[in-house]
């Protein structure tokens, strides 16, 4: 074999193995790239699970909400209730419906909600008071369990304002007669007690 034949051999093996090498390499960057999607889908996974687990342990903590609601506690631990999915949210509406109709909440409120959260509460948060509109996922089932022909958001609104109204000057007519019956027992010259020394003969 003469020297030119032997140069062309070589250069054909070189080139061969150069395609090898591309080839190869080719194979490589397939299987990095198979690697590497293995790895996105497996962290993604695993933060699933770890969020999976994180709601699971908040959901734990969670507890079913007793109605009156008694405190701001009570009443962030229903929203959280009601939050957690769609079911949640018809238990409650299912719940409240027959305690709320057909009078509605000017003055079933207070089967919602306890006469301390109503004085500590406006819709909202003026004069002093504390938001009531913040909880829009537990005014979402009072809506719902208050529905009516021709109801809507705005009358629902108007209605819970005047639940809170018709609460407050309920307190404070009972605080004003509970005075007015402290005055009349200290007082002897009053005719309330009067009345009563009549009935002790």
């Amino acid at each position: 074999m003469d020297l030119t034949t032997q140069v062309y051999e070589l250069a054909k093996d070189i080139k061969e193995m150069r395609e090898d090498i591309t080839q190869l390499k080719g194979y490589m960057d397939r299987q990095n790239d198979v690697i590497n999607e293995l790895m996105k889908g497996h962290q993604m996974l695993m933060k699933r699970l770890v969020k999976q687990e994180e709601e699971d342990e908040e959901e734990k903590n969670i507890q079913r909400p007793m109605f009156p609601l008694m405190t701001q506690e009570d009443l962030d631990n229903a929203e959280a209730f009601i939050g957690i999915d769609d079911r949640k949210k018809d238990e409650m509406v299912r719940f409240l419906k027959p305690l709320l109709m057909p009078v509605g909440l000017k003055q079933k409120i207070v089967y919602v909600l306890s006469e301390q959260i109503i004085l500590d509460y406006n819709l909202e948060g003026t004069h002093g008071k504390k938001r009531m509109l913040q909880y829009q996922k537990l005014l979402s089932v009072l809506y719902t369990a208050t529905d009516r022909p021709g109801w809507s958001y705005k009358l629902f609104l108007d209605d819970l304002r005047r639940g809170f109204q018709f609460g407050k000057k309920k307190h404070f007519r009972k605080k004003c007669n509970a005075n007015k019956l402290l005055k009349a027992s200290r007082n002897p010259l009053s005719s309330g007690a009067e009345d009563d020394n009549d009935t002790d003969y």
